[in-house]
C-alpha cells in the first residue's frame, strides 16, 4: 500500500487517538512556563513507547519505540526560528536515519499558523506531497483546516497550481480553549464536500502535558480528554473512547487509562524530568 493511502485516513480521522487531545492557538507563539518537570517519557503497560528531548524549554526530538521489543523505530526532530516559532518538523527511521516525512510551517502577519507544506518520502524519493491551510475566528481560535493534495513530476517537484482539495475540518472551541467538536468533510472528484465524521470531546480540569509543546495546527486542548465520541457517516457508526487519570500533586497526569470502543483497556504512565 502506498504511503499516501495510509496517511489520508489518519489525516481525516485524527480526532480519536489515545495520547492527543484535540489548539488553543496562543501556544503557537508563546513559550510555555512549566510548573513542574517536563514530560520525559510515556510508558504503555510498563513498556517505553515515547520519549521527549528538549533544548531549554523547546521540544527538540521525540523518539518512538516498539512496545513489545523496546527497540527505537522512528524519531522526530524540530527546528525553530529566532522568535521560538516552529519552522520545520521531520520524521526519520531510527535504523538508518532515512527521512520519512517533512513539514514546513508558515505564519501570517498575526503570528498564527497559515500553512503547512508536507512531503512524504520512500526509499530516498518523494512519494507524496500535500499542504494544509488554516483559518481562524475573531479571537484567533482555529476554525478550519483544509488539506490539499499536490501534483508531482518525475523528479518530485511539486506544482501547487494543480493542487486538489481533498478534505477540510471545522472546529468548535470552548471559552477555555478546549476543542468541543470537530467535523471532517471529504471532497470528491467533482469538488463536492460531504460530511465524513463528527467528533465531540469532554475534558477534565487538569493540565494536559502534551499541550505545552503541541505542534501548531494540531488542535490541542489545554485540558485532558475524558471522553470522545466519533460518529462516522458511512455506515452511521459511532466510536466512543473513555479516559481516566491519576495526577501528580501539581495536577498533571501520572497515569492515563484508555478504554476503546471494543472495551479493550490500556494504561499509559507519564514520567517527568523531576521524577
Amino acid at each position: 500500500m502506498k504511503l499516501k493511502n495510509r496517511l489520508m485516513p489518519a489525516l481525516l480521522f485524527c480526532g480519536v487517538v489515545a495520547l492527543s487531545s484535540c489548539d488553543k492557538n496562543e501556544q503557537e507563539s508563546v513559550n510555555p512556563e512549566f510548573t513542574q518537570g517536563m514530560l520525559s517519557q510515556i510508558l504503555a503497560d510498563s513498556s517505553k513507547v515515547t520519549s521527549f528531548s528538549f533544548a531549554g524549554k523547546q521540544l527538540s526530538q521525540v523518539n518512538h519505540y516498539h512496545k513489545e521489543s523496546g527497540e527505537a523505530e522512528t524519531f522526530e526532530k524540530y527546528e525553530y526560528d529566532g522568535t521560538g516559532k516552529l519552522t520545520k518538523a521531520s520524521m526519520h527511521a531510527t535504523s538508518d536515519n532515512a527521512l520519512l516525512t517533512e513539514q514546513k510551517y508558515t505564519y501570517n502577519s498575526k503570528g498564527l499558523l497559515a500553512k503547512i507544506d508536507m512531503a512524504y518520502h520512500k526509499e530516498g524519493k518523494i512519494e507524496y506531497t500535500a499542504y494544509a491551510t488554516f483559518d481562524y475566528d475573531e479571537k484567533n481560535n482555529l476554525q478550519k483546516k483544509s488539506l490539499f493534495e499536490v501534483s508531482n513530476d518525475d523528479k518530485g517537484e511539486k506544482d501547487e497550481t494543480e493542487a486538489i482539495q481533498k478534505s477540510y475540518t471545522t472546529y468548535e472551541v470552548l471559552p477555555n480553549g478546549n476543542y468541543a467538536e470537530e467535523k471532517q468533510y471529504v471532497i470528491d472528484g467533482k469538488g463536492k464536500a460531504s460530511l465524513f465524521s463528527t467528533t465531540t470531546y469532554s475534558y477534565d480540569t487538569n493540565q494536559n502535558p502534551l499541550h505545552e509543546f503541541a505542534e501548531p495546527g494540531s488542535a490541542s486542548s489545554p485540558n485532558n480528554l475524558i471522553a470522545s465520541s466519533a460518529l462516522v457517516q458511512d455506515g452511521n457508526k459511532t466510536f466512543k473512547y473513555a479516559y481516566a487519570y491519576t495526577y501528580t500533586e501539581q495536577g498533571y497526569p501520572l497515569t492515563q487509562t484508555v478504554v476503546t470502543p471494543t472495551g479493550k483497556s490500556e494504561t499509559y504512565n507519564y514520567l517527568y524530568s523531576n521524577q
